[in-house]
């Protein structure tokens, strides 16, 4: 019998067979969804559970919110009907690998997390040493088309659109965020200050625009070409935005929160 599915179709399967549907892989390789599921059977793989596809129709949560804000901040989507290609993907410092492991569960802990070691890289000509990163990647093309209903959409350095999230779950989302794109500094007369950054301003001014109902204020300058910044700078502002980013129990990059709590020697508790 002539065989039909070459031996990179094979591996592909036996990689992804749980953490992509049938039919999903049967669009990725070009065959039929029957052909995909008597292969996998046939090669003697289970495939009792499925990946949580729709987890983000509908943002319900907090960490859903969460991880909108995250993924829109430091994630990548890649949609491509005519290869059948649909994937999301996340890479983060070694040491904040258990964010990419809690999405994995939240999802069906179905997904392979890969490991890339450190190396050489050069930035805009300067030679830099890369730490160890971890990469998820997930294939599903309603998680891609949910999030991109949402306002993440593939080559987003290049777009305008972005989430908006509703009030109950806003600074789930914005810690996220900045958790992606954002940073905690400390200037030479101690004072502290919070900064986002974006390609383009329009995110911005729209979370300039929410934290405004909070009296909370906050400046948006263009940096440089497609660099702009978000700042909060006034004691009070700062106190009271970490105050609203975290409380008990709450999922984030805990070196940012670290670092963020020492500055306001211990608040928030």
């Amino acid at each position: 019998m002539k065989k039909i599915f070459n031996e990179e179709q094979i591996e592909f399967m036996k990689q992804h067979y749980k953490d992509m549907s049938y039919k999903e892989i049967a669009d990725y390789l070009g065959f039929t969804e029957r052909q995909i599921r008597g292969k996998i059977n046939g090669l003697g793989l289970s495939k009792l559970r499925k990946i949580k596809s729709d987890y983000f129709s509908t943002i319900d949560t907090p960490l859903k919110a969460y991880f909108l804000g995250f993924i829109f901040a430091d994630g990548y989507l890649v949609y491509n009907p005519n290869t059948r290609t649909y994937e999301l993907g996340i890479e983060l410092q070694e040491d904040d690998k258990y964010i990419l492991d809690l999405l994995n569960l939240e999802l069906g802990n179905l997904n392979n997390i890969y490991y890339t070691p450190a190396k050489k890289v050069t930035i805009e000509g300067i030679e830099a040493n890369r730490k160890p990163t971890y990469r998820l990647r997930i294939y599903s093309k309603q998680i891609v088309e949910d999030l991109m209903q949402k306002g993440i959409v593939p080559n987003k350095t290049h777009h305008i659109s972005f989430p908006k999230i509703q009030e109950e779950y806003f600074f789930d989302f914005l810690r996220g965020y900045i958790d992606g794109d954002g940073c905690y500094y400390i200037d030479k007369y101690n004072c502290v200050s919070i900064h986002i950054t974006s390609a383009f301003d329009g995110i911005l001014y729209y979370l300039q625009n929410r934290l405004l109902d909070y009296d909370i204020q906050s400046s948006v300058y263009k940096e440089k070409e497609r660099k702009y910044r978000l700042y909060i700078y006034r004691k009070d502002d700062v106190n009271k935005l970490v105050h609203l980013l975290y409380y008990d129990n709450v999922v984030c990059l805990k070196r940012k929160f670290d670092k963020i709590n020492n500055i306001l020697l211990g608040s928030p508790a």
